[in-house]
């Protein structure tokens, strides 16, 4: 086969490996806590990681030796994920003396909640895929619980306070985005780590020139780590929701109140810069957005029927919406006086 040929081998296993991952993230984003499998999103990310990593490796033994590599040398690497993660690191990483570089292999090395991931996802793809039949048909494999796995690694994002009643609408609509949006931050850093080997490693033109291959994860910028919004649902009809107007909302019978992006004091979680929160009946939370209504709660959500905002794509998965839940029932209470500015 010719080096042509091979070459657009390798752009389509790149893509293969890219799409692989992109799918795995959008099934995590689109978990909740009625939907708890991990082994979906696992199967992706896993097969995804170790295709990316494989198709590096063999660019630059190439950029290296002159010659793509023979079918051992891909049987010898095997399916570990952390053995591959050492490889990179240890043998095909370059920092080129860049301070980018030398922070993403200082971050490949050391960072802990990466390497627990990596680690599930690992154990995952040698051993337990096949858990569950592992189980039924009295396997003595040593394979792990994915599931299992997957809450102590949630245990260590956000250590539960026993004293502190298990709240849905907080567990749901709050802790689950930010967890999901965490794990897929460090993944995507790690991910634009090996796409920036290509341009900035330099191991030779074969990468630069495929490099457009991965430029969705080579350009992420580091503030977009864990936003970005991978999952289909998001592309629901905006005819469906409801909408009101800033002047509706101001003038119905409930206590509502104008939050801007400039006069909000911590992390703003909304795609646009301003909302308006409304308390309904002491009880439900609903948040306007871009002229569309929004539920804030779980109650609000059952009741009207309204997306919420992290479902919608109207808010930054990973940032939490609590204040303005509180700040909603604040206006219930009376703890904001000025509701109608």
């Amino acid at each position: 086969m010719s080096d042509l040929a091979k070459t657009i081998c390798f752009q389509d296993e790149l893509e293969t490996a890219l799409n692989l991952i992109k799918t795995g993230f959008c099934e995590l984003q689109e978990m909740n806590s009625r939907y708890e499998g991990f082994h979906l999103p696992q199967q992706l990310i896993a097969s995804g990681f170790e295709r990316l990593f494989k198709c590096y490796f063999c660019l630059v033994y190439k950029a290296r030796n002159g010659n793509y590599p023979d079918p051992g040398f891909l049987k010898k690497l095997g399916h570990d994920l952390e053995k591959l993660k050492g490889i990179l690191v240890d043998d095909y990483f370059s920092t080129n003396n860049r301070p980018q570089l030398c922070d993403d292999l200082e971050f490949l090395r050391n960072d802990s909640l990466l390497n627990s991931i990596i680690h599930i996802l690992s154990e995952f793809g040698q051993k337990a895929r096949y858990y569950n039949l592992d189980i039924i048909t009295g396997s003595k494999s040593q394979s792990i619980d994915p599931q299992k796995e997957w809450e102590k690694l949630k245990t260590k994002f956000a250590e539960p306070n026993p004293d502190t009643p298990f709240n849905y609408d907080a567990h749901e609509m709050d802790f689950l985005p930010r967890f999901n949006a965490e794990i897929i931050s460090k993944l995507e850093r790690m991910a634009r780590a090996i796409a920036m080997q290509f341009t900035l490693g330099g191991h030779g033109e074969d990468l630069r020139q495929m490099s457009s291959t991965i430029a969705e994860f080579r350009n992420l910028r580091n503030e977009e780590f864990g936003t970005v919004d991978y999952r289909n649902s998001v592309k629901k009809v905006k005819e469906q929701w409801v909408k009101r107007s800033k002047e509706e909302v101001l003038n119905s019978p409930w206590p509502s109140r104008v939050i801007s992006k400039d006069l909000f004091g911590g992390e703003w979680p909304f795609r646009f810069d301003e909302v308006l929160i409304e308390c309904r009946d002491d009880l439900f939370c609903v948040i306007n957005i871009a002229g569309h209504d929004f539920a804030l709660n779980g109650a609000t959500k059952s009741r009207f029927e309204y997306p919420d905002p992290h479902d919608a794509g109207v808010a930054i998965l990973g940032k939490s919406m609590g204040p303005f839940i509180d700040m909603a029932f604040s206006l219930c209470k009376g703890a904001i006086n000025e509701s109608k500015p």
